[in-house]
């Protein structure tokens, strides 16, 4: 008990979870704060291609068979997540099947700012964990969402439903759910870390380096905000049909964790592999979504992930997470 507590201390006495909650509380008392748009696109690339890079640098020091055991697990991962997804969320909670999907789709794919806080959790603690994790980030993305996709498809043509919007092709689909932005600038600085000569990574580091984590924490700090006010579009909805935005972490995170620590990660890489299965994406999913799921409600899916998944996984889902892991370990 000890020690979950004082990882959790640790986690939220945090600069990143703090500025988290100074966006929360800047728009429950209804602050003029604002973060410029073009602001917020910046610092996302920014964000986006350090991971990138750092992971790519790493690349050069494993081999296609190092990785392979976890690139298959976390596709299985990603598959199984979306397949509890849809057993919770239509079976307890009795969604729509149109919204089950939708939300399926989001519960097993990824968040990279959960990724990053908690990568960021671990350096802080000094724990160890395999640096090609951000690659497994890339893969995770996509397969829920294409399966969702593939399903709604299936059961639209059942119901007689043809959409006619081209950008709900299952063509178009595919290639938001893997090269939209996110995805595009996560492999963009893979691909520049793992080629770039040394000398030159050397020049961009003041950028895509010594200035990460106070980007990052004014990315929360502005994240905390949108949290919050994604919130207040399901007010109208009852919070208890919203329990499962709390159960599929703790599910995925288990899972995760127990899945890395079989084929043989490391504690910190079982963990950040939990931070992953355990996460919620808010970023491609919905992009994707709501081209293909035109019919499913936005507010719900993305008001569990963003407004109720993404502030449990930094507050307690990141501190649970560890101290399974080192419990199991």
């Amino acid at each position: 008990m000890t020690l979950i507590y004082e990882i959790a201390h640790t986690n939220l006495l945090s600069p990143m979870i703090l500025f988290f909650l100074i966006g929360i509380v800047a728009v429950v008392v209804n602050s003029d704060l604002k973060v410029p748009t073009a602001f917020y696109t910046g610092y996302t690339m920014i964000i986006l291609l350090t991971i990138g890079i750092k992971g790519g640098v790493e690349l050069r020091n494993v081999t296609l068979a190092d990785m392979l055991p976890t690139i298959l697990t976390a596709i299985i991962l990603s598959i199984l997540m979306f397949g509890i997804s849809y057993l919770v969320v239509k079976g307890i909670f009795k969604f729509s099947l149109t919204d089950t999907f939708a939300i399926s789709a989001h519960y097993g794919s990824v968040s990279a700012v959960t990724f990053i806080a908690g990568i960021a959790f671990l350096e802080k603690i000094e724990v160890y964990y395999e640096a090609y994790m951000s690659a497994i980030l890339v893969i995770m993305e996509g397969p829920a969402i294409i399966l969702a996709i593939i399903l709604y498809k299936v059961y639209s043509q059942k119901q007689g439903e043809v959409a006619s919007n081209p950008e709900a092709s299952l063509k178009h689909v595919v290639k938001e759910a893997f090269f939209g932005k996110s995805i595009f600038l996560l492999l963009g600085g893979i691909f520049i870390g793992f080629v770039a000569h040394k000398d030159g990574l050397l020049q961009i580091t003041p950028l895509f380096g010594d200035l990460f984590y106070g980007i990052l924490c004014i990315f929360l700090l502005h994240m905390g905000m949108v949290a919050t006010q994604s919130i207040r579009q399901i007010q109208n909805l009852k919070l208890i049909s919203f329990l499962f935005a709390f159960i599929l972490p703790v599910i995925g995170g288990t899972i995760g964790v127990l899945s890395g620590h079989f084929i043989g990660l490391s504690l910190g890489g079982a963990v950040v592999l939990a931070f992953l299965t355990g996460s919620a994406s808010y970023i491609a999913a919905p992009a994707a979504v709501a081209q293909a799921i035109p019919q499913a409600n936005s507010g719900i899916y993305i008001g569990a992930a963003l407004g109720l998944t993404l502030p449990f996984n930094l507050i307690v889902g990141i501190p649970y997470f560890y101290w399974l892991a080192s419990w199991v370990y």
